[in-house]
């Protein structure tokens, strides 16, 4: 008997469950897919490190003899050593109106040497004397090219043919970034092939000499064991960096997402959850109130209060059982087309959907753990409900009137139905709290998710139209004099201006602390390159001294004013010392910025450029990429617009997330007005029949409630405003990293589209009530029961 009532009462207010699984669901899908996407990326990642040997560090020198790699072995917590030669070259007969580079890396042998070895996935590794390449998968995807197809490539200003022998993968470049001003995955633009060291060697005419070195640790050392000593075995060689594996570009881009894919698995479906909690506590709260006669009823005919508590509990536990189950089934589907999604930004072969066993349970006990302990907190009082007492409706709690009520000009403000709207909103202060609290959680959520939008704007867009105002950088392949940069590139067809850089490979420390970096000398009064403060205002290169990325500064934990001790390879003599002349934003990696005059008086190597900033008409772009595209001395032609567009056209996946997840949050702002709204029609449906019955409209009759709701609204939106700064205030510092920075921006248009959306739920809430409002049965509902 006790089961069929419930499905009864849960039949009458379907409407009001359902909403209240929807939260649950929604909570429960993130949770079970995020969980399944986080661990098939582990999966993933781990299997493809450990089976193909990803190195625990990294080293960059000038040049180095082949024969002397073999004596790194020698320090102590070194295992193996392995060099390379590592080259970027230009792609010339792919597509005429796209800058395509390759990371050129050599290999010892037909099959890879023991680290960061690559794994075959079409074609053969390339025969150890023909100029055959290896290709990496997304490469040779993007361009649709086969096994034999001709690339031409262009090394030390010759243009070079090549076959390609096969496509593959290497755990050393899983997410294939080129430098830290391009973060943005492009396969089609760059990314690395693999040749024999033979024939590289000979083409870059570097006989018997490496650039790159790979090592591993001995079991029980860690990379900070071995990093003094490598550093000096390694500065004869010009040492450019040393990085661990946790710092490496593409595993440190891996590692952030899986970092936030972990976050976001563990706050967000708790967040659903308690709100579904809170709405299902309500509902049987009042549930329970309104069923005193038949409480009393079931006690009389001999029900154990047990029995009685056991039968409400099923309410929690049916709608747990339900949300837990559907969450899990909609969240596997989900974590299929995310895996997908990852796909395209990180290569690694084995990633693909893998259903869990251990979410999708746990998914579930997770939602019926909630649901029963919200079920329980609403109607343990029914075993202290004796039946004589239970046989009688509550007696009603007058109170005295509110501090509202006695503000001058107040009460008048408001109309009979608004009067006893407020007196109801104050008289169920813990009914009224929990929408409030939902109500700022829906527009909060809204305005953070929304604010995306603005920041990914800000940390790209703002980026390369506000700082980075040139149109083409030409960067070389090796310092050149600076006066000879200026009169090659003066007067050619449609350049308006050029402004000569120098990018410096820098060590800064300050006491113990230290930070490799790239120092970049700019014009004093560059207009092609210009830094921002946080209110968008230009700052000025100092004469003197050094500004800071925040990153910088933050790890170094230095101040305006601070003296720094400065080590480069470039340097004549170091170490050097330099002031911080100021700290300043920066969205996309993390450098140091000096005027070019006093960089060139820090490392005396007299005045000379590596890269060039201009400025040119659009229709001459073509033409001077045609004329620089095989000079031996440019190693890259970035043109910021292809940056733009890329950015545009990979965020369009981005976006359709924040609005999906935007909709939810519109879905559970409805669930949580929508059932405040049916608690109070089901409390009050005397009184509100009784206003039928004198005269009132039902339009007239729903303001007791909507007005009660409104009032709870636009608090819940106010108090919402500075949670929503909160908020982005926390994303931007979990997710930032040495690779980027997420700047804690609340846009003005967030905030007005929150409160749209957030309105929205409210209002689509009291049409759906306004409905019952008018279907009440008024005789039914005055009928006297005894």
């Amino acid at each position: 008997m006790l089961r069929r009532k419930m499905w009864r009462d849960i039949g009458e207010n379907k409407t009001a469950y359902i909403a209240c699984a929807i939260v649950m669901i929604i909570g429960l899908m993130t949770y079970t897919s995020m969980q399944m996407v986080k661990d098939n990326l582990f999966i993933a990642r781990d299997r493809f490190y450990e089976d193909y040997h990803l190195a625990d560090g990294f080293a960059k020198v000038k040049l180095m003899p082949y024969s002397q790699v073999k004596r790194l072995e020698g320090i102590r917590g070194i295992d193996l050593a392995q060099g390379r030669l590592v080259r970027d070259v230009r792609v010339l007969n792919l597509d005429k109106n796209k800058n395509i580079y390759l990371r050129l890396i050599s290999m010892d042998k037909p099959k890879p040497y023991p680290l960061n070895e690559i794994k075959l996935l079409e074609g053969s590794f390339p025969e150890a004397k023909g100029r055959e390449v290896l290709l990496a998968e997304k490469f040779f995807k993007a361009h649709k090219l086969s096994i034999g197809s001709p690339i031409q490539v262009l090394i030390e200003g010759k243009k070079i043919d090549f076959k390609v022998a096969g496509a593959g993968q290497s755990p050393e470049f899983v997410y294939a970034m080129r430098d830290g001003q391009n973060i943005l995955p492009d396969p089609g633009a760059f990314e690395v092939a693999y040749m024999p060291y033979d024939v590289m060697e000979s083409l870059f005419k570097q006989k018997g000499m490496i650039n790159d070195i790979s090592f591993t640790l001995e079991p029980g050392y860690k990379f900070e064991d071995v990093e003094q000593a490598l550093k000096m075995e390694l500065k004869k060689y010009g040492l450019e960096s040393l990085v661990s594996r946790k710092n490496q570009a593409s595993n440190a881009m891996l590692s952030e997402e899986l970092k936030q894919l972990e976050k976001t698995s563990r706050s967000v479906p708790i967040l659903f959850l308690t709100i579904a909690a809170i709405i299902l506590y309500i509902m049987l709260k009042r549930l329970v109130e309104s069923q005193r006669i038949q409480i009393g009823i079931l006690r009389a005919f001999g029900y154990r209060p047990g029995e009685i508590l056991a039968h409400y509990l099923s309410y929690g536990l049916m709608l747990g059982l339900a949300g837990g189950i559907l969450g899990g089934l909609l969240g596997t589907a989900l974590s299929v087309s995310m895996t997908g999604l990852y796909q395209n930004y990180y290569s690694l072969p084995d990633l693909t959907g893998r259903f869990s066993p251990r979410y999708f349970l746990s998914g579930i006990l997770l939602s019926v753990g909630f649901s029963l302990i919200a079920a329980y907190q609403g109607v343990r009082g029914v075993q202290k409900l004796q039946p004589a007492d239970a046989m009688h409706p509550s007696i009603p709690v007058f109170k005295k009137k509110s501090r509202l009520e006695q503000i001058p000009g107040f009460w008048a403000a408001f109309t009979v139905q608004g009067r006893m709207a407020i007196r109801n909103m104050l008289r169920n202060k813990g009914r009224s709290f929990f929408t409030f609290i939902g109500i700022v959680f829906t527009f909060s959520i809204m305005a953070s998710l929304l604010s995306m939008y603005s920041l990914m704007d800000i940390m790209i867009l703002d980026q390369f139209t506000k700082v980075q105002k040139y149109d083409i950088k030409t960067t070389f392949t090796r310092p050149l004099p600076l006066n000879e940069v200026i009169r090659e590139l003066e007067g050619k067809k449609g350049i308006k201006r050029i402004e000569p850089v120098i990018e410096v490979p820098v060590t800064l420390q300050k006491q113990y602390r230290k930070t490799d970096v790239i120092a970049q000398g700019l014009m004093r009064y560059s207009e092609l390159y210009t830094p921002l403060d946080k209110q968008g205002n230009r700052i000025q290169i100092p004469e003197d001294g050094m500004l800071l990325s925040e990153q910088v500064a933050g790890k170094l934990k230095a101040g305006v004013g601070d003296r720094l001790q400065v080590e480069s390879i470039w340097a004549r003599e170091s170490p050097v010392y330099v002031n911080v002349a100021g700290i300043i934003p920066q969205y996309l990696g993390s450098n140091v910025y000096m005027s070019n005059e006093a960089l060139f008086e820090l490392l005396h190597q007299g005045e000379m450029a590596t890269s060039a900033l201009v400025s040119i008409d659009k229709e001459q772009i073509p033409a001077f990429k045609e004329r620089y595209n095989t000079s031996k001395y440019v190693g890259n032609l970035e043109e910021r617009q292809q940056t733009i567009d890329l950015y545009k056209k990979l965020m369009g996946s981005s976006r359709f997330m924040i609005w999906v997840m935007a909709f939810m949050a519109i879905i559970t702002g409805f669930a949580i007005v929508y059932n405040s709204s049916i608690i109070t029609l089901s409390e009050r449906k005397r009184e509100l029949a009784s206003l039928r019955v004198l005269g009132m409209r039902p339009g007239e009759v729903l303001e007791v409630i909507s007005v009660e709701q409104w009032c709870i609204g636009i608090l819940g939106m106010l108090a919402g405003i500075p949670l929503t700064f909160a908020i982005n205030k926390g994303i931007s510092a979990s997710m930032s990293s040495d690779l980027f920075f997420l700047p804690a921006v609340t846009a003005p248009s967030a905030l007005l589209l929150a409160l749209l959306g957030t309105m929205l739920a409210i209002s689509l809430a009291q049409l759906w009530v306004a409905r019952k409002v008018a279907d009440l049965d008024l005789v039914e509902v005055l009928k006297e029961r005894e």
